[in-house]
């Protein structure tokens, strides 16, 4: 079916932007938005059956739902003519596996300050969906875009601090195998980079991406995939995915092939089961940040979770610092300014901790955050309490991270339900 010049959901498509073996990606406009888009038209027929219909608008739906900056955003999906079609975020950017080969082509590695934070974005991009029921099951680095917010990225260059990872094709796997449309039987998921629950064809859950993105962080230390060869095919690889451990990398930190050990296991019990423990494990062993201890400060005190995020600024503007090339003097000038502020406000935040504390108050929240967390409690989005509140996104997202942290919660409801349960808010109307 020729898609060019059709309007599909007041987008009117363009231009094939690419072809694979599940999809086909078109450039399309939209009419009363004038914004471009991407729309990608999922390969197979639906035609009559109620039933795939059904199980694909609701997988759908539930992909359309997501809203995570590090990932790519669905607006819309439709059939047309039987065949499922999403319209989604036109991102501007580099794909991972076209960064890494130029990368690796040239005989370097991406630096492991860079690496840990890509691997923290997509990380909590996996942790997100996984808590609404979601599971990719084709992580790879095809499928992550490679985006700043100002300028271009150049393939092969140093990655700007500004530069972030974006994930796709979130839920597209399990829309075409749910749909039926792959081949019976069939496994899903890239050979190079699936989990070996899913090349022995079981059921694949949050733990299988978290094999999978460990794959993909495997060849960022490395330069290659664990079972990389010209020898090897198709068949070789998901065997050698299900029943062979990961040859380790050489001259790799022993604290690094610890935590890629871990996330490769082949028991999925044993694996991690949230990707942000990989990435919290992962940036402790490039920036030799220790765990935090049992009694240093109080676990429930609200400057213990400031003091840990400081040491980590610290860290990371240091790694930045040894990254940088000498001669980019605005970049060490931004690097060493926050640097110092860092430095400032972790020794006043620990001047305050080793005070006399005195008796806690009702709740540990400031003012503002209170504010967030009661709007929270009525069921509004970030986007609406920072409307509400006359703030930023970006700060409600800040506050939320400071509520979780006193808290000792991961997510909004958590946090909502704790505070309920004390009496620090009241219950919505």
């Amino acid at each position: 079916m020729d898609w060019l010049g059709k309007t599909v959901s007041r987008v009117e498509i363009r231009e094939l932007l690419g072809k694979g073996a599940m999809a086909q990606v078109y450039l399309g406009q939209h009419t009363t938005l004038e914004r471009p888009v991407a729309v990608k038209v999922m390969q197979g027929f639906l035609g009559e059956d109620s039933q795939a219909l059904e199980r694909f608008r609701k997988e759908a739906q539930a992909v359309a739902a997501l809203r995570h900056p590090n990932i790519v955003q669905v607006y819309d999906f439709d059939l047309l003519d039987g065949q499922p079609y999403m319209v989604m975020e036109l991102l501007s950017g580099v794909p991972l596996d076209v960064h890494l080969e130029c990368v690796h082509n040239r005989g370097l590695r991406l630096p492991p300050e860079t690496t840990v934070r890509l691997i923290a974005s997509l990380a909590a991009a996996l942790d997100y969906a996984h808590d609404r029921g979601l599971v990719h099951r084709d992580i790879k680095p095809a499928n992550i875009i490679l985006r700043r917010d100002s300028g271009a990225l150049a393939p092969g260059d140093a990655l700007p601090l500004d530069a972030d990872a974006v994930l796709t094709d979130f839920g597209l796997a399990r829309l075409i195998d749910q749909n039926k449309m792959s081949a019976s039987g069939a496994v899903t998921g890239t050979p190079a980079y699936i989990s070996p629950e899913q090349a022995r064809g079981l059921p694949a859950d949050r733990r299988s991406d978290i094999y999978s993105l460990a794959v993909v962080l495997y060849e960022m230390l490395a330069g290659k995939t664990p079972y990389h060869g010209t020898t090897e095919n198709i068949f070789s690889l998901i065997y050698k995915h299900a029943s062979e451990d990961a040859p380790p990398i050489e001259n790799l930190d022993p604290l690094i092939q610890a935590v890629l050990d871990k996330a490769l296991v082949k028991s999925i019990e044993q694996r991690y089961f949230r990707a942000g423990q990989l990435a919290a494990d992962l940036f402790s062993a490039v920036f030799r940040v220790p765990p935090p201890q049992a009694g240093s400060l109080a676990d429930s005190a609200p400057l213990s979770g400031v003091l840990a995020s400081l040491d980590n600024l610290l860290e990371q503007a240091r790694a930045y610092e040894r990254a940088l090339p000498p001669d980019n003097y605005s970049a060490r000038l931004a690097i060493d300014s926050l640097r110092r502020l860092a430095e400032q406000a972790r020794n006043e935040a620990a001047g305050l901790a080793a005070e006399p504390q005195a008796e806690p108050t009702s709740h540990p929240f400031s003012p503002r955050e209170l504010e967030v967390l009661q709007l929270a409690a009525g069921g509004l989005t970030n986007k609406e309490i920072a409307y509400r509140l006359g703030i930023s996104e970006r700060t409600v997202e800040f506050h939320m991270g400071s509520i979780f942290n006193k808290t000792t919660t991961e997510s909004r409801t958590a946090a909502v339900a704790l505070a309920l349960g004390h009496g620090w808010i009241d219950p919505p109307a």
